[in-house]
């Protein structure tokens, strides 16, 4: 993504917070055919590493090539800004349409957990993560035992 040094956020903590903030993210994988595989899943972030959770009916986690980079791109708030806007267009005109947006692209590669221990824990985390902000907030124990 080209992102010109002015508008480059570097600080590990804003960029947190954005993700915090706009947790569904779109990963992008290659697939064993050459093609791209994309799926929207909500992410929530670790102490070093992204998690979320792909369904098992989603061919995505079986397409993915095993040690290749995956790509995690959040989006944030966007609006376009048109060149009315700006006092300078009446002053000189030296003014252009642009789009201001908060995005993060975080790069890695992928590990599925298997597991059932893991899975609930991480189904949980990921249930609170949205659920916590509600008065009164479902719990993945709330769900039935099956």
């Amino acid at each position: 993504m080209y992102t010109p040094s002015l508008f480059a956020e570097q600080r590990p903590e804003i960029l947190a917070e954005a993700i915090r903030c706009h947790p569904l993210a779109a990963l992008l994988t290659p697939g064993s055919e050459g093609r791209l595989s994309a799926s929207h899943l909500p992410m929530l972030l670790g102490e070093n590493a992204l998690m979320g959770h792909l369904a098992r009916a989603n061919p995505h986690w079986k397409e993915y090539v095993a040690g290749t980079e995956a790509l995690a791109i959040f989006s944030g708030p966007q609006h376009y800004i048109s060149p009315g806007w700006y006092p300078t267009k009446t002053e000189h005109g030296k003014v252009v349409p642009t789009w201001n947006y908060v995005v993060v692209h975080v790069r890695g590669t992928l590990t599925f957990h298997e597991d059932a221990p893991w899975l609930k824990q991480n189904i949980t985390a990921l249930t609170d993560q949205q659920e916590n902000a509600r008065e009164d907030p479902w719990k993945v124990s709330d769900a039935p035992a099956d």
